[in-house]
Parts: C-alpha cells; sequence; structure tokens
C-alpha cells in the first residue's frame, strides 16, 4: 500500500503531523493583521503551483523531467520562501509560531514539499 510506504521513510511527514501543523497555523490565522492573511494566501497559492507541477511529475517522461526540473525546484523554493516569511511575520506579532519547529529544517526539503501536498488536500477539503 502506497501510504505505508510513504510512511517508513524517515524524511516524509504524516497526514497526522502536517494536520497538527495546519490546526496551528490555523490558530495564527486568527489575528486580524491583513497583511498576515495576504502572506497566506501566497502560501497556498504558492503550494498550489507546485503540488500540480508534482502530480504531473508522475506522468511526465524522463525527457520532460529534466527540461521542467529547475522550474519544479523553483517552485517549490518558492512555496519555502513563502511559507518561512508567513513564519517571520508570526514572530513579529508575537504570535505562536511553534508550528515551524515541528516542519522540521529548510534543510527537509522532502518534509515541507510534503507538507505542500497535505496543505492543498485540507484547503480542498476545507472548501466544502
Amino acid at each position: 500500500m502506497i501510504i505505508k510506504f510513504i510512511y517508513k521513510k524517515n524524511d516524509s511527514i504524516s497526514f497526522e503531523e502536517a494536520l497538527g501543523i495546519y490546526n496551528s497555523i490555523f490558530y495564527v490565522l486568527e489575528c486580524d493583521d491583513e497583511y498576515l492573511h495576504e502572506l497566506w494566501k501566497e502560501v497556498i497559492d504558492s503550494a498550489l503551483i507546485y503540488v500540480s507541477m508534482r502530480v504531473n511529475w508522475n506522468y511526465l517522461s524522463r525527457e520532460e523531467k529534466s527540461e521542467k526540473d529547475q522550474l519544479r525546484t523553483s517552485y517549490h523554493n518558492t512555496f519555502m520562501i513563502n511559507l518561512k516569511v508567513f513564519h517571520k511575520l508570526g514572530e513579529q506579532l508575537d504570535l505562536d509560531t511553534s508550528w515551524r519547529n515541528k516542519l522540521g529544517s529548510p534543510e527537509d526539503r522532502k518534509r515541507w514539499r510534503d507538507f505542500a501536498g497535505y496543505l492543498i488536500c485540507i484547503e480542498n477539503i476545507k472548501a466544502r
């Protein structure tokens, strides 16, 4: 089963972990700061672009992957930068930003990648 395969990897993040991080961020978003909410939208938008590329990655040929690899990395970097900026503003507003430590270091790119996917999944369900 694919879920068992994913969770066996040490560098992955489980749905439960991602949901916990998301819930912590949701509390941060109770703050009325307009700029904080604008940044969150940028996080979501960049996650959506990156996750769309990741999903399509499964269906690309090796040649297509080679052509789009730098673009995929750029999308991932943009998502990570946006999330870091959101976190930094949360710190400046003296909000609970402990969720960031749970996500892991930016060097743990696969955890951040997984979180982008879970984030879009959760936002999709939330939109019902």
